[in-house]
């Protein structure tokens, strides 16, 4: 049996692969919510999982008073971040780094769910084998790669994302999760600074930079059905971009499968 912490730290953009890996994992575990703002939309979602947690402040975490008995069971601690940081790669890295700086001392291991998002080169594993008293673990292809972001996530990896981006060049990009997050997320992207307050709006802005089509990721995950595709059609109403789907075949969830695996994996038995 499992015994140790886990913890989770995570973009709301990736919170559907939280849950899946939480759903598909059959071990006796308990799970501990850190509650604070960008933890709210998983919270539904596990909710109507019926995945069973308890919510500790975020003081009671990092102070270790929260009622984790860290020696003969198995424990998840996850910790959502705001999203947004994506839109600042310097600060998104320095923010993660002080994260996991703050929360070595409750976890004996670390599951970040986080793409690189303009990091390149970034490598939190290695990063944390110099500074840190616990693993980390990141999404990874099966070149050992890390992903660029949650597109590369949902793509399968590095080199996979490479291969995509040649075949959508100069499209939006979407997955469930950026739909359904839409609103938030459209006001942190790069090209949308500085555009409300000009007065021009989400459409004029992608049609001045060229964009015709929004790639429809379908991950399997999160949101779907009715809902999934009027969170998509709310989309492109508000771009003015035409919808496509991705080509069967391109979507892969190795990373999300393998990131929870190995960081589960490192705790003892």
């Amino acid at each position: 049996m499992v015994k140790g912490t886990l913890g989770i730290i995570g973009c709301p953009i990736l919170e559907d692969e939280i849950v899946y890996s939480l759903v598909n994992d059959n071990d006796k575990k308990k799970i501990f919510l850190v509650d604070t703002p960008p933890a709210h939309s998983l919270k539904k979602k596990m909710e109507l999982k019926g995945i069973p947690f308890t919510e500790v402040t975020e003081w009671e975490f990092k102070c270790g008073h929260a009622p984790i008995e860290r020696d003969d069971l198995f424990n998840i601690v996850i910790i959502m971040k705001k999203l947004g940081l994506h839109a600042y790669p310097d600060k998104l890295k320095i923010a993660l780094e002080e994260e996991m700086i703050a929360c070595q001392e409750q976890v004996d291991s670390i599951a970040l769910y986080y793409g690189m998002c303009g990091n390149a080169g970034w490598d939190p594993s290695k990063w944390a084998s110099e500074f840190l008293s616990v693993p980390v673990f990141v999404f990874r292809d099966d070149n050992e790669d890390v992903c660029d972001d949650c597109i590369g996530v949902a793509v399968g990896g590095h080199s996979r994302y490479c291969a995509f981006i040649r075949k959508y060049t100069g499209m939006l990009l979407v997955t469930p999760a950026i739909a359904g997050n839409w609103g938030d997320f459209k006001n942190e992207m790069d090209m949308t600074k500085g555009f409300a307050e000009m007065g021009i709006t989400t459409k004029d802005m992608f049609e001045m930079f060229g964009y015709k089509y929004a790639v429809k990721i379908d991950t399997g995950l999160g949101i779907r059905g009715e809902e999934l595709e009027y969170r998509y059609q709310c989309l492109s109403e508000d771009t003015g971009l035409e919808l496509v789907t991705v080509a069967p075949g391109l979507v892969n969830l190795f990373p999300a499968e393998r990131l929870y695996k190995d960081a589960k994996d490192s705790l003892g038995c």
